[in-house]
């Protein structure tokens, strides 16, 4: 065998369970153990292993007051919990995501088939075996082997065990075939009919697991007979642990059946497998029929029946279903019947494609794609497998030449295993407790493989756990004499988190079943012991490839491994081995440590490697590129040479640069612009001060080309002059997206620069904001500012033109869409500070400063103002007093014609403005009338000079010097249309007052008389006075009475002050207080 040169490493703890004998029995009956015996293959088929995770809800756990009481099979459940109680992880993690197991391995989106049942507990490793020799499942509960606890706890593997079992087709009605017609019309016939139906042992062909997606991931298990296909839901919490054997009146476990009989044209149920919604059963006929279940309704719906290939005598010997986004797939491997002489075929392994049923799935004719993957048949149903990975299902099949895996279109893998095989399995690699890396090398398919074989020597079954990728066997074991290899199946658990807080990625077990009763479990081992073993044996590679699998295993511990393999190969004398080994090292060993080795003559080739890595990772000093130099020197190669020159003359260092800027500002202004551009925006960013104070405007165009993206140092010419120049120029180019060579970069990296000038900063700023570069706010501030100190400059120098563009650019500061970023109050306060009132102006009306906006437009008194004032009474009334106060000021400051004899004489042009402003005082005083807002009493004392408030000022009044006001004439409208209204306002009231007058001695007469009339007295005459109400005499009555009040009361208060005055000053108090009595100041 290839693979027999393979080292052999104990990668995996094994530990046996063994089988009480009446289980073994029912199992694998004597009889039938000494018939198969000279064929292994056929009684591997016979026998059933699966091997799963399960969860246990919370309402299943028994309670401490019925432990003691409980019956046998609640027993069952005990034992479970106590052994997931001992192994159950603190947190379950949920990045987890699916658990990868062997034929059960796919999630399927549908599982409205299975309701959420609430809280449960995850972590349950259950091993399932039957055979066709039995009608019961046999349920194993190995949670301890497979998910050890902690090293610190004791040994607790005794806690696993048999747990019990179930009869899933005991008691289910068989659907009918319709018609009755062989039904037995009389008692006897019935009778014995029953009699012959419950002698029957309707064995287990085959079973299949899978775990749904939602809820607590219920756990489903198919099993088929040779004529009845079922689905039983958590059938973990519907075990019988009564001994002898006894079959039970009817499964308690929640399940799915046929809805039609069973088509005897099909044959007999050979093989299964099942996901979440879907059951696939292949027949010794090879017909497989695909069947869905789920919606609500508990029967088995068929979906899709898959016609027998073309060859005859072929059967079905395997067959597992993926499901992925868009379709689902069912790998099917043939088998030859025993009595059939067909020639080969290009059958043996197919994969057939279907649409993913949904929840109400219709039937589907055919298959809609299928793939011939293998044209070999499959002796054995124990030979094949399927494991899920990245989200795809491989299916690898054994043969004599090694072990075949099978996408759903293709072969992708053969692993050279040769040897005559009597089982496999494929070990799912373990769930991380991290972010999965990506090895560092890898191939499809899993990561180990178990192959049960016999012995050449020693004639016994041997079992090894293959890892084809390393070209290691993981685990070698010889089983004892009497024991057959008959079924394997892989599992692996989810991460979970140790007592002491640390995470623990999955752990990946092989169950195999033997002959003599005997569960061999195969537990794989910790990361770091599986390194250790591969790197006492020199085996680095693997080692690597083992810790890079782990997440958990820290980063610096994997680089250490490359050293140690890097030195290992050095030793041996493998130099361009080393040197590969020594690459991954980079950044965590010293360099030195690797160049000193390899400074030999015929080793300058792999040095060159190196140090080229090491240049590609932009972790090179100036050293390491004059030692690659020089190597490529040594090597003839020139132009590579000549390329790390010209790169070291670009590269200076800071020093050098600093002394070339300070003696010879041209030269080294030349020397950055041949920089690449990141390095030229570095060294600018570090002498810019300098190369400004000397050379601003050549500076400030290499700042604008680097902010622009225009810069390249393929523009420059070798002249210091002429690249001098070039940059001037810079200054004046217009921006073209197509000329950007570089990224451009951001303003401020260079803005500290140019603080000692600060014209050169404003042309920078300008000229990058015109070509939509990103300024930050501060930066725009300071370009409003600078434009306003030259606006003011020109200003006062007269430059009438150089004042224009100033402004056009400060008011298009404050108006672009990026004036937000400025701020609106620090844009007020900068132009404030500038003296700058159109900007002012503009601000005071975005914030909406009516107060400071309405002096601004009185002091401006233009027409233009003053009908931006009267637009701002329309929007806003509350507006209009300070308006019309704001109106009263402006006239009273100019001359009005024909006003009195004391008037000095003014200019025309006053006159038409103090005219124009009293037009507008009219205006608004229509406005007013109409809008309601003013009382009028409030706009008579605005237009007499009293001020916009809304009380009187009298006494400041009369301090105030004497001003002239605004003439009657201007008002006269609007007081005489005031007084009409008021007059007609109160002509109304009056009238309404006198109405309610009559109306009340109206009702006062009527409610006399009948007050009069109820109690038997004569009617009153009438009282001829006059009923009409004198409005002025009870006006003046309430006004005098008012009047009296509060003098009496003033009276009062101060006669109480005085008698406590005297009281605190006399020594008679008596006499004092009987004065006061007198004079009713005492009560």
């Amino acid at each position: 065998m290839a693979s027999s040169r393979w080292k052999r490493f104990a990668f995996f703890e094994r530990n046996t369970l063994s089988l009480a004998s009446e289980v073994l029995e029912d199992i694998i009956p004597r009889s039938s153990n000494q018939t198969n015996r000279s064929n292994s293959k056929a009684a591997n088929d016979s026998v059933s292993l699966v091997v799963t995770t399960a969860a246990l809800p919370m309402n299943s756990k028994p309670k401490k007051s019925t432990i003691a009481g409980m019956n046998v099979d609640d027993s069952a459940l005990t034992d479970m919990w106590s052994s997931l109680a001992t192994c159950a992880p603190i947190e379950v993690l949920e990045e987890s995501g699916a658990i990868r197991l062997p034929s059960q391995a796919q999630m399927f989106q549908d599982d409205s088939n299975v309701p959420p049942s609430g809280a449960a507990m995850d972590g349950l490793v259950l091993a399932f075996i039957t055979s066709a020799d039995t009608e019961y499942v046999h349920c194993f509960d190995v949670t301890v082997r497979c998910n050890p606890p902690d090293a610190s706890e004791k040994d607790l593997e005794d806690m696993d065990g048999w747990r019990g079992y179930l009869a899933p087709f005991k008691g289910q009605a068989k659907p009918s075939r319709g018609g009755n017609q062989n039904a037995p019309h009389s008692a006897e016939d019935r009778i014995i009919a029953e009699y012959m139906e419950a002698d029957k042992t309707e064995g287990i062909i085959g079973i299949a697991t899978c775990r749904a997606k939602n809820g607590h991931r219920p756990l489903h298990m198919a099993c088929i007979s040779k004529k009845n296909v079922m689905v039983c839901v958590d059938p973990q919490l519907c075990l019988s642990c009564r001994r002898p054997l006894a079959t039970p009146d009817k499964l308690e476990a929640k399940s799915f059946l046929l809805s039609i009989p069973w088509p005897e044209s099909s044959g007999n149920a050979c093989a299964v497998d099942v996901a979440p919604g879907i059951v696939a059963v292949g027949t010794d006929s090879g017909v497989v029929h695909v069947y869905t279940y789920g919606g609500g309704r508990h029967v088995l719906r068929s979906y899709l029946t898959i016609p027998p290939p073309p060859s005859p005598g072929l059967s079905v010997a395997s067959c597992k279903i993926s499901v992925g986004q868009d379709k689902a797939s069912v790998f099917v491997a043939y088998k030859r019947a025993l009595n059939s002489s067909s020639p080969r075929s290009n059958v043996g392994v197919c994969c057939y494609d279907m649409p993913v049923p949904g929840p109400s799935p219709a039937h589907v004719s055919a298959p809609s794609a299928r793939h011939d993957l293998d044209g070999r048949y499959v002796p054995s149903s124990s030979l094949c497998d399927a494991v899920g990975k990245g989200g795809d299902t491989l299916f690898t099949v054994a043969r004599p030449d090694g072990l075949y895996t099978y996408s759903n279109t293709q072969k992708v893998d053969v692993s050279p295993i040769d040897g005559s095989k009597l089982a496999i399995c494929i070990v799912p690699p373990p769930e991380s407790a991290g972010m999965m890396r990506e090895p560092a090398t890898g191939k499809a398919g899993s990561s180990f493989a178990l192959v049960a074989s016999t012995d050449a020597k020693s004639r016994r079954d041997a079992v090894d756990i293959y890892d084809a990728t390393n070209k290691l066997v993981a685990f070698h074991l010889l089983l004892s004499p009497g024991h057959r290899a008959v079924r394997a199946a892989g599992v692996t658990t989810s991460p979970q988190r140790l007592s002491d807080g640390t995470l623990r990625s999955g752990r990946s077990s092989a169950i195999l079943f033997t002959s003599g009763g005997s569960l061999v479990t195969l537990t794989e081992k910790g990361t770091t012991e599986k390194v250790n073993l591969l790197v006492q044996k020199n085996l680095y590679s693997a080692a690597v490839f083992v810790a890079y699998g782990d997440p958990s295993f820290e980063t610096a511990d994997i680089t250490s491994l490359y050293r140690r393999h890097a030195e290992y190969l050095y030793r041996k004398g493998d130099y361009s081995g080393a040197i590969d080994q020594y690459i991954h090292t980079i950044g965590s060993l010293e360099p030195s440590h690797v160049i000193f080795r390899y400074l030999d003559a015929p080793k300058i080739p792999l040095l060159v490697k190196y140090l080229e890595e090491l240049r590609s990772r932009e972790l090179t000093t100036p050293v390491h590129n004059e030692l690659l130099r020089t190597c490529y020197l040594k090597l003839n190669d020139d132009e590579s040479a000549e390329s790390i020159a010209a790169l070291a003359h670009r590269s200076v260092d800071t020093e050098s640069l600093s002394s070339i800027v300070t003696n010879s500002p041209k030269d080294g202004l030349a020397l950055i612009c041949s920089f690449d551009a990141p390095q030229a925006a570095e060294a600018l960013a570090i002498h810019g001060a300098s190369l400004a104070r000397l050379m601003p405007r050549e500076t400030a165009g290499l700042v604008v080309s680097l902010c622009l993206g225009t810069f390249s140092p393929a523009k420059f010419s070798e002249s210091s002059s002429a690249i001098v120049a070039d940059c001037k120029k810079m200054l004046e180019y217009a921006y073209d997206e197509n000329t950007r060579n570089c990224e451009p970069y951001p303003v401020h990296l260079f803005a500290s620069s140019f603080m000692e000038n600060p014209k050169t900063l404003r042309l920078i700023l300008a000229h990058c904001n015109r070509n939509k570069c990103i300024l930050t706010p501060s930066l725009r501030r300071t370009l409003l500012e600078l434009t306003l100190a030259e606006w003011n400059q020109a200003k006062r120098i007269g430059d009438t033109e150089a004042e224009k563009m100033r402004r056009k650019e400060a008011i298009a500061a404050l108006t672009d869409s990026h004036s937000g970023a400025i701020g609106d109050y620090d844009a007020l306060v900068i132009v404030q500070l500038a003296g700058f009132d159109e900007g002012e102006l503009l601000l005071y009306e975005r914030l909406q400063m009516g107060p400071m906006l309405l002096s601004r437009y009185a002091k401006d008194g233009s027409e233009k103002a003053r009908r931006q004032m009267l637009a701002m009474c329309q929007s806003d009334p509350e507006v209009l007093a300070d308006v019309l106060g704001q109106f009263v000021a402006m006239v009273a400051e100019l001359p009005i014609e024909d006003n009195g004899p004391n008037d000095t004489p003014g200019d025309e042009s006053d006159y038409d403005e103090a005219s124009e402003i009293l037009e507008d005082i009219q205006e608004a005083l229509s406005l007013a009338r109409r809008q309601g807002v003013l009382p009028p009493v409030r706009i008579a004392r605005i237009l007499a000079g009293e001020g916009t408030g809304q009380f009187s000022n009298i006494g400041a009044a009369d301090k105030a010097p004497q001003q002239r006001t605004v003439p009657l004439s201007v008002a006269l409208d609007y007081v005489g249309t005031i007084l009409d209204e008021s007059r007609q306002e109160i002509g109304r009231l009056r009238s309404e007052v006198e109405e309610y007058n009559q109306l009340c001695n109206s009702m006062e007469k009527e409610v006399e008389s009948l007050l009069r009339a109820s109690q038997g007295l004569p009617g009153k005459k009438e009282d001829k006075r006059s009923s009409k109400l004198d409005v002025e005499e009870m006006y003046a009555k309430v006004r005098m009475a008012l009047d009296d009040g509060g003098k009496s009361e003033d009276a009062a208060a101060l006669s109480r002050e005085a008698f406590w005055r005297e009281m605190e000053q006399t020594d008679d108090s008596f006499q004092t207080i009987s004065r006061f009595f007198a004079k009713d100041v005492i009560e």
